[in-house]
């Protein structure tokens, strides 16, 4: 009788994960680009100011460089 009691109990207890609702829509996260603006400070730099420069994300990181807004590698291309 115990193990009966145990049983439904277990049975009870672990009855299975609720129901989704249907039509339920799944939230993702903004998408992210696959390049950006990677900002690297080169050792060949003699006045110590950062590169920028557009690169594919895997590559930026592999230069030991940071994404960063657009807007600086525009304002780097411009001439003043």
């Amino acid at each position: 009788m115990k193990i009966l009691f145990a049983l439904t109990f277990v049975v009870i207890a672990c009855g299975g994960s609720a129901k989704k609702p249907e039509g339920a829509i799944v939230k993702e996260g903004p998408a992210v680009p696959t390049s950006c603006c990677c900002k690297t400070f080169p050792s060949t730099s003699e006045d110590g100011k950062p590169a920028y420069k557009m690169a594919e994300r895997m590559m930026c990181s592999s230069d030991h460089g940071e994404c960063v807004d657009d807007v600086q590698c525009n304002a780097s291309t411009s001439k003043d």
